[in-house]
């Protein structure tokens, strides 16, 4: 458990494990088998030397037996599902009360099977709270105290004995959850410590993208406007390099306003500040004005672009995010397919939802890559890839832009053999 800001060590001592964590009680229940595990292989091998002859009986074995078979259905056989405080007590008494009979069977109070209730100790002081701490603690020493009455000798020296052990249960315990307490304020100062520089790294990367969007976009709506009147105005003046240099500079003019538009578009997106108008969208004359707008790219790779589907769907959406989608999905596969390739985008209806997809014949994606596709700045790295220009966060964005309209984005490929993505979105009315 977290402890909050501020709170003293004692805090942390009573508090530490309040909240139930059912991922951390599974970590408990790895630990709690290999100490059983590791304790019975420790009796077995105290019963052979020669201090320990006291182990060297039958009750001894049996006793180990019975526990290994505890820790095997215990752990093992009860469902996965089965974990959390409640458990961990009950584990806790049960196996409490097996090394009670285990000490009663070699030589009580003096019995070196003692030693075990120490080990389970400090499992218990590190993963209880404080509550079911003190009962299983209770517990412990009502069983050390009981059998200072079963044991032979005098009664005084074992009830001697029986108080140093419980001394060292309580120190045991103590030292155990001081020291887990101790963690616990270390890991919240680390996470203060990392909360605080993330919040930092946020502003700058702000007060980044406000640069660009202030700084750097002005200029560059001059270059294209200035790249627009030569065009109009003095083509015929230019030689052919001249128009070609024209034409490259306009290019990646439009590349870097790309980037920019979509590095204003992460920042609002992680702000959660990104507009979004929701309308009724016809789809079919959206996908054709996208396909129109890709037909230069595709055209120098003489790639197809075929729209199908005559059905009217509608969809509620924000018609230019829709636009951003589509370009971005199309855009990609032009790029990620080879020379003569075809890409077909279609809508359908899909339930209440509509459906737009948009397939290709092209290089398709690896297995691996397919893991990392949606994450930021990730870009597909190969040998037919490594010419492809882009920033890695047109997909990333694209999924963001679906999700906040309503719907999902999802893909199926095969490597060298294309890729389809689709989407969906609300249906509206029809």
């Amino acid at each position: 458990m977290s402890v909050p800001k501020n709170k003293s060590l004692l805090s942390s001592f009573l508090l530490t494990n309040e909240v139930e964590n059912p991922n951390k009680y599974k970590h408990f229940d790895r630990i709690a088998e290999v100490t059983i595990w590791v304790a019975i292989f420790l009796v077995l091998l105290v019963s052979l030397i020669p201090f320990g002859e006291t182990l060297r009986n039958s009750t001894t074995y049996l006793s180990s037996i019975s526990i290994g078979v505890f820790a095997l259905v215990w752990f093992r056989l009860l469902p996965k599902k089965i974990s959390g405080r409640t458990k961990n007590l009950l584990f806790t008494t049960i196996l409490s009360t097996i090394l009670g009979v285990v000490v009663f069977f070699t030589n009580g109070i003096q019995s070196y099977a003692l030693l075990f209730f120490y080990i389970d100790t400090v499992r218990i002081s590190m993963s209880m709270p404080f509550k079911h701490l003190l009962i299983s603690l209770s517990f412990i020493i009502a069983i050390i105290c009981s059998q200072s009455f079963f044991t032979e000798g005098s009664l005084t020296t074992n009830l001697s004995l029986s108080l140093i052990h419980i001394w060292g249960i309580l120190l045991t315990a103590f030292v155990g959850r001081l020291n887990v307490s101790e963690a616990v304020i270390a890991q919240t100062h680390q996470n203060e410590v990392r909360l605080q520089q993330e919040k930092s790294l946020s502003k700058l990367k702000d007060e980044f993208v406000y640069i660009i969007s202030h700084e750097l976009k002005q200029p560059m709506q001059s270059i294209e406007e200035a790249i627009k009147k030569i065009t109009s105005e003095f083509s015929n003046t230019l030689s052919s390099d001249g128009r070609d240099l024209l034409r490259l500079t306009g290019v990646n003019n439009g590349r870097l306003n790309k980037l920019l538009n979509d590095l204003q578009d992460l920042s609002r997106i992680e702000k959660g500040s990104l507009p979004i108008q929701l309308g009724d969208v016809s789809l079919r004359p959206v996908i054709a004005e996208v396909i129109a707008t890709s037909q230069i790219d595709a055209g120098e790779k003489r790639i197809s672009l075929i729209q199908r589907g005559v059905e009217e769907v509608a969809a509620t959406a924000d018609v230019d995010r829709l636009k951003e989608i589509l370009i971005n999905l199309v855009g990609n596969a032009i790029k990620y397919t080879s020379e003569g390739g075809k890409v077909i985008v279609e809508a359908s209806k899909e339930g209440k939802f509509a459906k737009v997809t948009v397939s290709d014949n092209g290089f398709g994606i690896s297995e691996e890559d397919q893991k990392h596709l949606f994450e930021k700045f990730y870009r597909v790295e190969s040998e037919k890839t490594k010419k492809v220009k882009g920033s890695g966060l047109g997909l990333f964005i694209t999924k963001q832009l679906v999700e906040k309209m309503g719907g999902q984005l999802a893909f199926k490929s095969k490597l060298g053999q294309g890729t389809t993505f689709y989407f969906t979105l609300p249906r509206y009315r029809w």
